[in-house]
């Protein structure tokens, strides 16, 4: 769920400063915070998509033993 709760703080964050309202502090500060987001948020992408690899992988592996077993 770190996901879906860092995408949402994300959002949250890019509304405020597209607003324009803040003083320049604390825009900055949101920048960085959202920065660190964006990371977290694309690393935990590649971890699914490398866990999807595998399993795809896998899956294939399997189809070739078993038809080799026919």
């Amino acid at each position: 769920m770190a996901f879906e709760t860092h995408m949402k703080e994300l959002r949250e964050l890019t509304q405020k400063l597209e607003q324009g309202k803040l003083p320049l502090e604390e825009a900055v500060q949101l920048y960085h915070k959202g920065m660190e987001l964006a990371v977290s948020c694309q690393e935990e992408l590649q971890t699914a998509k490398l866990h999807i690899s595998k399993q795809t992988v896998s899956a294939q592996e399997q189809e070739v033993h078993d038809g080799n077993k026919a």
